[in-house]
Formats: C-alpha cells, structure tokens, sequence
C-alpha cells in the first residue's frame, strides 16, 4: 500500500510540473542556459549567422529583463528568442504536446497574405462566409494588424534573418503563431473590408479545430490543392507545360524507406512530358519546404545532360557525436567515426571527392527542352538545394518570382536532436549536420538564389486565385517564340 501512495505521489507530481501556469525567474533562467549549452553542444551552425557576441548580448539582455514569475506563454516568448537568434530556418521552438493537443486545440479560424503593406484573408476557414477572400484586415481584436504581425515574427525561424520568410510564415500559417502569441481563445473579432468597398466592418468569429477547418477548406477551397508532381499543359500550341512539385518527400504506404513513390511518380510525370513533346517546362517550386535529399538527385537526372554531385561536405561538431549514433547502437558508433575521416576546428566531416557520383536517366526520358523554375519564401532545404545545384550546372532558362528561404551554400539539416527544457518542458528541434552543396561553377553570386526576374503577388492576384508568376513565365515563353520566328 505503501509503495502504491509513493507511485501515486510521483505520478501526480509529474502531471501537476507538466501543467504548471507559471514559471519563477530560476526556472526560465536555467531553462535558458540548458538551451544555450545545448545549442553549443550540438548545433552545428551556432554562431555561423549570428557571432557568439551578438547572441550572447540577446541572451544576457533577455535573462537581465527576468524580474517576476512568467507564465507559459511569457515563458515561450523569452526562449523562442534566443532560438531565433540562432537564424536557422530548421531550427524551432515547439510546444509540449501536452499542454496543446493539436487535435483539440482551436486555432482562428482565416489565414492571410501580405500585399506591399496590407494584409488580406487568404483562406476564410470560419463558420461564416461572408468575410470572403480578399477582405482587408484592419485589426483583431482591436489590435492593428501590423503591430500584430511584427510580435508574430519574433517566432519565425529563418536563415541569416530572412525577412521574407518571416512575413511568409506569420501570414501563411497565421492560426499557429496567433497561438503562441495568445493561446487558446474561444474566439476572435475582426475589423475589416470588402474587396472594392471602403466602409469599416466588425465580426466576431468562433475559433474551430485542425479537423472543423479542414473540413470547411475541403468544401469551398477543394480547387486550390496542388496535387505534387502533376503535369498541366498550359499551351498545346507553344508546347509549355507546367510541373508541380509540392515536395520533395512522398512516402508509399508499406516501409518505403526509399521513397520509391517519388520516384515512380517522377518517372511518370517525365513519361507524360516527353509523350507531349513539351518543349518549355515550367517547374513549380513554391511552397516546397524541403524533404528527402535523393529525391533531389532523382529530379535533376531528368535535367542534366552531365554527370554531377550534389552535396559537397558533410560535417558535425565532434561534442553531437553520441547525439547522432547512440551508444547502445553497439557496432555503428565504431564504424561510423571511419566515415568521417577529417578534422577542422570542432568539426568532423568528409568530403564527395568525384563530380560525376549521379548519371543522367536514360535518353529516352531525359527532358531535353528548356526548363523554368518558379520560386517564393516557402522553398526551404531540399528545395533551395535543388534550385541552386540547378543554376551551377546550368540547368534553367529562368529562375523566376520571390526570394527563396534558404541561403546557397548548404543548410544545416540531415539528422536531428528533440530535447526538452527541464521546466518549461519546451521541445527545442535542433539539426546536427551541416551540409554544404557541391557548387564548382559558382554561378550564384548572391547569400540567397539569384532570380532572374523576380515577381511579387498581387491582389487581383488573390481575387482571381491564378498565379501571376506563372502567367509571366508564360508570356516570357511566347514573347520569346514569336521572337524567334520574326
């Protein structure tokens, strides 16, 4: 009975430190540096963006502003800070799963798209349908839209403090950060207008679930899904076509480790392409967040005319070594330190010495005609990869639309560490490979992809739900042709 009360005990202590409201001064404190020597211990870009100076000055300023208790939410603002000054688009803050059930969870119920200075609903996911897309927000909750998003952005993870990123995933995703800003509320009142209507109205909206959103986009934005690596013939005539490629991960259901359904889906897509005779390819990347490194090489051997390498260096800190291969893996720690033979600093790496490690398919599949790459904020790891091993082997006529998320030299990403802060028991996401891609004609001059036209969205735009950056490309194309034929 005895050792029953004791599990009893222990278990209800566990549950109460898991819903604790309130943190005192200490706990964020020790939180804190839990998270800065970790960060230190593992990460492989700390200090790569931001100088150990920058961010220790952020550090002592947040833990110098620790005067009284915070509570869960203030907690999350002060240590998502010092995870953002990181500036590394893969590395993030994540709530306890715990303390939010992502099922139950009720989220606001609209997403938003920046325009120049203005910020419109994107997606209208409510009960009510009359505040329809393109509707301008003025404020919610009686607080300026733009105040708002600048809080919001303090959460966005970007590499080198990428801007656009941040202005991209605080309206793309705006329900989630909303979340993290105020936590959960039963509901939202928003100011805002009509398109092509100046009066000033107000509702009150019901914040609904993952699955009553879901649901309500199914129903009345079923038209905007973007089925990854479909094939779109856009001009018969002028033989362009559209390739669009949502992500770079796409798993079969039976242990398809190697994803073998990208690739029978990519094989498809190229069969489809070449049984048209498309001349101009125009490939669509955005909001490609990244995925399975191979799927990256499995792509450009439809493209490329040559052999080539896509990833140069591979590299960790000496201190991750135990993060990456567990000691109880026995065997595997043993012979992996044979695989990464070079020292440098606090690194261990190795180098793809050969240039020609990936062949090009066959000539009956290989596209042969020009290709177009479209680009926004959302291409991020696997995707910027692609893009800028693309430009160095000279693959694309035109890279075209907003700036990337991710920088052109590599990213750090490969493997990574969850581990949680002792009292607040936030979830820190953290990669431990640093990975540089193989880019030996250095086309790219630029920290980001240089574009060759870069091309904005626009409102009617938004109102009409085409993509403006794909009607350019397109006249791009015909103008050309008819050029040509003068």
């Amino acid at each position: 009975m005895k050792q029953l009360l004791v599990l009893f005990f222990a278990f209800f202590s566990l549950y109460s430190h898991a819903q604790k409201q309130t943190f005192s001064v200490e706990e964020v404190r020790e939180d804190m540096a839990v998270l800065k020597r970790k960060f230190e211990k593992l990460h492989p870009g700390m200090y790569h963006y931001n100088t150990k100076q920058e961010y220790e000055k952020i550090y002592d300023s947040l833990y110098n502003s620790l005067t009284q208790p915070l509570s869960y939410l203030e907690a999350y603002k002060v240590l998502a800070q010092l995870v953002t000054a990181v500036e590394d688009g893969h590395t993030n803050i994540r709530f306890d799963a715990k303390r939010f059930n992502a099922k139950k969870v009720k989220y606001v119920p609209f997403y938003l798209r920046k325009i120049e200075d203005r910020y419109f609903i994107s997606l209208n996911t409510s009960q009510d349908s009359t505040v329809v897309r393109g509707s301008e927000v003025i404020a919610i909750n009686n607080e300026r839209i733009d105040l708002l998003m600048q809080k919001l952005k303090v959460f966005v993870s970007s590499d080198n403090g990428n801007e656009a990123v941040k202005n991209y995933y605080t309206t793309g995703l705006f329900p989630n950060y909303y979340l993290r800003q105020y936590g959960e509320i039963d509901s939202v009142t928003i100011t805002y207008r009509l398109p092509y209507d100046n009066k000033i109205l107000r509702k009150k909206l019901a914040c609904l679930n993952t699955g009553q959103i879901n649901k309500l986009s199914e129903t009345r934005y079923k038209a905007f899904k973007r089925p990854n690596l479909s094939v779109k013939v856009i001009d018969s005539l002028n033989r362009i076509a559209l390739l669009d490629i949502t992500t770079f991960s796409m798993t079969g259901k039976f242990l398809d480790y190697g994803q073998n359904k990208f690739k029978r889906g990519l094989r498809n897509s190229f069969k489809k392409i070449k049984k048209q005779g498309i001349e101009h390819l125009i490939i669509d990347l955005r909001a490609n967040g990244g995925g399975y490194i191979p799927n990256i090489s499995r792509l450009l051997k439809y493209l490329s005319p040559t052999p080539f390498t896509i990833v140069d260096t591979v590299a960790f800190k000496k201190s991750a070594y135990f993060s990456i291969v567990k000691p109880y893996y026995i065997t595997p720690p043993l012979l992996f330190w044979l695989w990464f033979p070079k020292r440098k600093g606090e690194f261990m790496y190795r180098v793809n010495k050969g240039n020609n490690n990936q062949q090009p398919v066959k000539k009956e599949l290989a596209y042969t005609g020009k290709s177009y790459f479209l680009t926004d904020p959302g291409c991020y790891s696997a995707t910027t990869f692609t893009l800028n091993v693309a430009k160095d082997l000279g693959i694309g006529q035109a890279f075209i639309g907003q700036t990337v998320g991710g920088a052109s030299w590599g990213s750090f990403a490969g493997t990574w560490e969850n581990f949680k802060l002792p009292n607040t028991r936030y979830v820190i996401h953290t990669p431990l490979y640093k990975i540089t891609h193989r880019l030996p004609n250095q086309v790219n001059k630029g920290f980001f992809l240089d574009l060759d036209y870069e091309v904005n969205r626009n409102y009617q735009e938004l109102i009409k739900n085409n993509a403006s950056v794909i009607d350019f490309t397109v006249d791009m194309i015909r103008a050309s042709k008819e050029a040509n034929q003068r």
